[in-house]
Parts: C-alpha cells; structure tokens; sequence
C-alpha cells in the first residue's frame, strides 16, 4: 500500500467539499477513483473533472442510507476494476442545536448517513479485502469525535461512534493486512459548515478553520504511508488532550455560555 498509483479508491461524500477535493487530488496523483455520492448530476461533472476522466474512473449515484444503494456501489467497482483497494469513509451530514430543541427525526437521520453509513459501506466492501488479503478504511472522523462541543451532540455522537466502530474493526481484520485509519480535522470551512449557520442561530464553534485542500493532502499521506490515526493541526491535538488529561478544565473552556 506505499504507493497511489493505479490503487482502486472509492470516496463517499463525493460530491463536495473534502471527498470532491481528495477525488480530484488522488486522481491527479494516479490513483482510479470511484465516486460516491447522492446527487448523480453533479458526480457526473466531477468525474469529468479527473484526471482520466470517466474512461479510467467511475460514477456511482449512491445513499449510504440505503442498503441496496450500497451494495450496488461495491457491485459496480468490483465488476469494473475486480477489487478496492481503498475506501474513504468521508460522507456525512449534521445538525445543530440544544438537546431540549432536537428534532428526533433529524437525530435519526444523523446517525443513518454518519454512522450506520459508514458501517454499510464498511461491510460490503470488507468480503473483497478479506479476499484480496489487502486493503486501507480511511474514516474521516473529526476532533469532535475525541471531544464534544454545545450544540453537536448529535454529530458528536455519530462521530464518537464511528470511531469504537473502528476500533474494534482494526483488532479484527489486521490479520488480513487491512489497515484502519482515523484522521481528525478540526472544523474545515465548507459549503456544508455555512449551511449549518445559515439554518440555526448557532454560530459556528471551531477552533481553527482548515482548508479542504489541506484535509486531502492529509488523505494522500496517510494512503501512502498507513497510520492509525492524525490529528490534525497543534490546536486539535490540544483540544483533544486538555479532554482527556483535564477534563474539568476543558469542560469549563468549552460549556455553553
């Protein structure tokens, strides 16, 4: 797995922001790069977009809340390109706001798209690695999934349980040289974190704004040279240790106002 080059990788969440930028750079760094995402229309214009364009990648309309929609992803990469080599769980939505005021409905559909998401895709893709004896799961989790914040208990949850999730993956699957890595972006300025602002009167709680690009590079490293797990930026790495060595403090430094 040292290498890009020719790796089959499928990203989900494609469609915009980290898994729109990561496609571009690893198609651009040789890798065959499958597309996954909701909105088929704006798929098949980044597809064109890569280097290689749709005769060396691949489109694939896809809801990783829906079962079906996620076995077909795997069944189309497979009848193409005969194994993945890579997946980037990166697809995810999210709502904010104070419990007291949740709607439980978007609650469920957090923890579909966020959590149970990633373990659908997970599991359909995990036969063909088991089988090729080879294989690398990118989560991308967030520093809220080491460290909660007011507002995004139920992102914090979906990230919190995406991350055990893995954890107990990586112990079983090592023995088939299947890699699991967490990379953990602080709060990353997209079309999706704006949206967010713009439908609640909570404004955006980060420590530090990361740009896209910054999070794809990150990506490509980690493909290239396997790690448990990143954090990203000196500030998250703070965050997310004042939460485990000093949790009062933290507590004090992050509560609600």
């Amino acid at each position: 797995m040292a290498g890009i080059e020719g790796k089959v990788v499928i990203v989900t969440g494609a469609s915009d922001g980290i898994g729109r930028k990561t496609a571009l750079l690893l198609a651009k760094k040789g890798a065959i790069v499958i597309l996954a995402a909701r909105r088929k229309e704006i798929l098949e214009k980044i597809l064109d977009n890569l280097t290689g364009g749709a005769k060396k990648h691949l489109a694939v309309a896809t809801d990783i809340s829906k079962e079906s929609d996620v076995k077909h992803l795997v069944e189309e990469a497979i009848k193409k390109y005969g194994r993945i080599d890579v997946l980037i769980n990166n697809a995810a939505i999210s709502y904010v706001g104070r419990v007291m005021d949740m709607d439980i409905k978007k609650a469920e559909d957090v923890i579909n798209i966020n959590l149970l998401g990633t373990i659908r895709v997970t599991r359909n893709v995990l036969p063909h690695m088991i089988r090729q004896k080879s294989g690398h799961i990118i989560n991308i989790s967030s520093i809220l999934g080491k460290g909660a914040a007011p507002y995004r208990s139920l992102y914090c949850a979906s990230k919190y349980g995406m991350e055990g999730f893995m954890e107990s993956l990586r112990l079983e699957v090592g023995k088939y040289n299947i890699k699991v890595s967490v990379i953990r972006p602080p709060s990353v300025r997209t079309k999706f974190s704006k949206k967010i602002e713009l439908d609640t009167d909570v404004k955006h709680h980060a420590l530090t704004n990361f740009k896209v690009i910054a999070v794809a590079e990150v990506i490509l490293g980690v493909i290239r040279r396997p790690r448990r797990e990143v954090n990203m930026g000196i500030m998250a790495k703070g965050f997310i240790f004042l939460n485990k060595f000093f949790p009062n403090l933290f507590d004090i430094i992050v509560r609600e106002r």
